[in-house]
This record gives structure tokens, sequence and C-alpha cells, in this order.
């Protein structure tokens, strides 16, 4: 069984080099005439030892199935059924295979046979019918039956019925419920009008106004100087003066320079024109009482707290509108 298939393999893999260089019908045909010389040498290199390097190859199993062929295959495969049904599993899973896929088909309950109920000759269907059509005959003699199948017996009494009268109590409890209310306190902020003893310690400003501690402009205005090589300036080597004014918002200009010691000093070498004097940017003490306009001018505009407190009674008002009040 195994032998023909490898020499198949072989042939179609000889072929399949040839196969990629095919283009026509007439050079395929030619190209497998070529190959005919070569079965001979082909059928010779396969030898009975060629079967063991097939994987799962049993040859006691091979064996025993080379008789099978053109005879009858009742006994065979009756013996093969016993066999499998005293076969004891081993390691290898393939060889178990074959007896578990003989056994499950002996065992399947397609393969058994099936009753069939004649309703004519069943002994079972043929006494129901009898029972069924003379009931009479097989219940006579039995108490408690007759001809209509009951046993019911009409009796009178003389007994009356009895009634007992049951009652209970159902309860329903009272349980004391609290509540609790809850002081909210709030405040808003108003102008400081006369008030006596205000605190303005909470004193606040209005909108774009800064508190004194917190304001950012400079305490006064001012001028400084700064050193710049005379190279940056296009007035050839050394060093030159830079003079710069910062006003009370705090934006700095060029005042001024002086480039005398430059090799190329500009005309006129010096500059500095006529200075602003300095004087403080506010008006008034930076406190956090005070409040600033950004340009650093101060106006009392100064806001204090007004407290209010209420009581929140919700939460009580289910209880005060049913308190006390018994339902059914």
């Amino acid at each position: 069984m195994k032998c023909p298939f490898k020499l198949l393999l072989l042939i179609l893999h000889a072929g399949a080099g040839s196969a990629l260089a095919q283009t026509t019908q007439s050079q395929a045909f030619n190209d497998g005439k070529s190959y005919k010389p070569a079965n001979t040498d082909i059928k010779n290199g396969i030898n009975s030892g060629a079967m063991a390097h097939v994987p799962g190859q049993d040859t006691d199993t091979t064996n025993g199935l080379a008789g099978l062929y053109g005879t009858n295959l009742t006994a065979p495969g009756q013996e093969k059924i016993a066999a499998c049904a005293a076969y004891v599993p081993g390691s290898d899973a393939y060889k178990n295979a074959e007896c578990e896929t003989v056994n499950y088909v002996v065992g399947t309950p397609s393969t058994k046979p099936h009753y069939t109920i004649d309703k004519l000759n069943d002994p079972l269907i043929i006494e129901s019918n009898n029972v069924r059509n003379t009931a009479q005959s097989h219940t006579a003699g039995m108490s408690g039956l007759s001809g209509n199948y009951t046993g019911c017996i009409n009796q009178t009494t003389n007994q009356p019925e009895r009634y007992d009268t049951e009652r209970c109590q159902v309860g329903r409890p009272v349980t004391e419920n609290q509540c609790s209310a809850t002081l909210t306190v709030t405040y808003t902020w108003q102008r400081l009008a006369g008030q006596a003893g205000a605190d303005l310690r909470y004193g606040y400003c209005d909108a774009g106004q800064v508190r004194g501690d917190r304001l950012s402009i400079p305490y006064a205005n001012a001028y400084r100087t700064e050193a710049e090589p005379c190279l940056a300036n296009g007035h050839g080597t050394g060093v030159e003066t830079k003079i710069w004014y910062r006003d009370c918002s705090g934006n700095e200009v060029r005042h001024g320079y002086d480039a005398s010691a430059c090799s190329a000093p500009p005309t006129p070498a010096v500059s500095d024109p006529s200075r602003q004097p300095i004087r403080s940017c506010t008006d008034a003490p930076r406190t956090n009482a005070n409040c600033f306009t950004p340009d650093g001018t101060f106006r009392i505009h100064v806001h204090v707290p007004v407290f209010q407190d209420h009581w929140d009674n919700s939460a009580c008002a289910e209880l005060d509108g049913n308190g006390a009040v018994i339902v059914n």
C-alpha cells in the first residue's frame, strides 16, 4: 500500500522541475516520455524495508489486511472486531485510534437491530384490547367496582358542621423621629459708608483696582545707565554708556547715551536731554486696606462684610405635619 504512494511522489517530484519550463502541450508530452526508461530504476529502488520509514506504519496490520483483497471480508472483519474488543490501549495513539474506531462502530446504536411492535400480532396489544372491550369479565367479583367503574358510595349524616372563630391583634409600632435645624450664615460685601467700628482688614477692591500690598507698579520713576560695546551701535571700538528712563507704569525707554570713549563716536558724542523729576508713583500708603488704580492713583473704595444668619427648618416640615397621627 505504501510503495505505490512513494512511487507517485517520486514521479511527481521528478516532473515538477521540468513543468516549470514547459510552454506547449507537445513539449510536456515529450518531457513525460523521456522519464519512461527511468521507471524500472525507480521500481527497483523501492524495497520492503521502505515501509518502516512511513509514519504510523504497522507491518503486522499490513500483512493481516493483505488477504482481504479479492476474498470474502466477513471472516477477517469478525476477527478484527474480536481482536479490538480484547485490545488493551498502549502508548501509541495511532494504533489505539484504529481499535477505538472499530469498537465505536460496533457499539453505536445505529447498527443495533430495531424492534417493531405489530398491533395485530403483539401479545401486549392483543391483551390490552381484550381488557378494554370486555372489562366486566375481568372485574367480576372485585369489591367497589361496578359497570360504570366507580367506587363512590352515597352516605347521609345528621351531625352538623362545626365552625371555629379565631382572632388576632395587629399592632403598628409608633417610633419617635427627630430632625435637626441648620444654621446658615451668609455675608455680603457692602461699601463702607461711615459705619462705626467697621474693620478695614476685611476690605477688598473694585474691579480694575488692586490692593496696595499687591501693587506691582514701581515705587517711583527712575533713571539707570548700562555699559555696551561701541561696536554694537557702529561707533568703533571701546565701551559707551546708555541711559534708560522708567516711568511709574513700569515702561522703560532709552533716554540718552555717552559715546565719547568710542574710537568713532557719533555727533554729538554725548546726549542727555532734560530729565523728569524723581517722584513717588503713589500718593497713598501701600496697605491692604487701600485700593489703587493701575497707574498708582489711590481712591478710597473699600467694602466690608455684612453677616446675616437664619435657621433652616425645612427638614422638620414632614415631622411637624404628621406628628402623633395614627393610621389604621
